[in-house]
């Protein structure tokens, strides 16, 4: 993984100059808004969507802004995604309902294990957002976890409301579904009864560990997840789907999940640019990146792109 501007183009002096002033929008995590404080709370529960997010976009593409998820009864169950998506999405139905392949107890269970799956990563609707994960998933196994949390995110609003307390966690810091259930009442007082927020903050926990943010067999701790060039692509496809976009996309909370620094950030960029998944355009001091008119282009994913 490249970090060095200097070794991608001739043109580092710019580029660190637009990577400082990225950054300086970013908010380091010491000055965040605590867990504690309610009201900055519902602010950050706002924080995933940029000025020029349009409803109408977010809808058509598989983005859902407000309302429950998946994770008040599942988690993203990484190990049956992997089992599902590689069967051909015309047999994905009968494959878990009828053939069992999950291995459910019952037809209830492997049916309620195809609702979730489809909520959170499209298996069977397919919108444009989640045909683009599929096929970037099909391209590599390493950034897998990745994109995988960065489609729940994008498709559970619940998953997103307690993120902070895991994404704001300093490496080592012990994060715990308590955490996790703090900070998601913060940012909704009174919506769900305390049984509920448990168990959405267990699954949401166990969503992070899969994903490669947490570890520990009991007491789970931050590390630092594994992020690649199209794990990348992707989280700028759905910040620009959500309203982000030049030097501010780049500090939006969607690349926050990829867990890199900016420059580091503007590196893995690069190498997806080299793939075909991203247009990085300097004009001065002003950064343009486009990943959704690439993509859509690189992956045939022509709903990803309005009009």
């Amino acid at each position: 993984m490249a970090s060095s501007l200097a070794s991608l183009s001739p043109e580092a002096d710019a580029q660190r100059k637009i990577v400082r002033q990225a950054a300086s929008q970013l908010q380091p995590s010491s000055q965040r808004p605590s867990p504690r404080d309610a009201q900055a709370s519902k602010k950050a529960h706002q924080a995933w969507f940029g000025p020029d997010a349009e409803p109408g976009i977010l809808v058509r593409t598989g983005i859902k802004a407000a309302g429950g998820g998946a994770h008040q009864s599942k988690t993203i169950m990484l190990a049956d995604l992997t089992t599902v998506l590689s069967i051909g999405s015309a047999s994905r139905r009968n494959a878990v309902v009828e053939d069992n392949v999950l291995g459910k107890p019952s037809r209830q269970a492997r049916m309620a294990s195809l609702k979730r799956l489809d909520e959170l990563f499209g298996i069977l609707s397919a919108a444009p957002g989640c045909s683009a994960f599929q096929a970037l998933w099909a391209f590599e196994t390493e950034g897998r976890p990745m994109l995988a949390i960065l489609c729940a995110l994008a498709r559970d609003p619940t998953l997103r409301d307690g993120a902070a307390a895991v994404l704001d966690a300093p490496l080592g810091e012990r994060v715990g579904p308590e955490a996790v259930a703090e900070v998601f009442e913060a940012a909704n007082s009174g919506r769900l009864g305390g049984a509920m927020t448990r168990s959405l903050s267990r699954n949401a926990s166990s969503s992070w560990l899969q994903g490669g943010f947490l570890a520990g067999p009991i007491r789970k701790r931050r590390i630092r997840p594994v992020t690649t060039p199209y794990a990348a692509a992707f989280a700028v496809v759905l910040a620009g789907l959500s309203g982000w976009g030049g030097a501010r996309l780049l500090g939006s909370r969607w690349l926050d999940v990829l867990d890199r620094p900016t420059e580091d950030r503007l590196g893995l960029l690069r190498q997806a640019e080299g793939r075909g998944l991203v247009r990085i355009r300097n004009a001065g001091d002003v950064l343009e990146i486009d990943a959704i008119r690439p993509m859509a282009e690189t992956l045939q994913v022509s709903g990803l792109v309005h009009g």
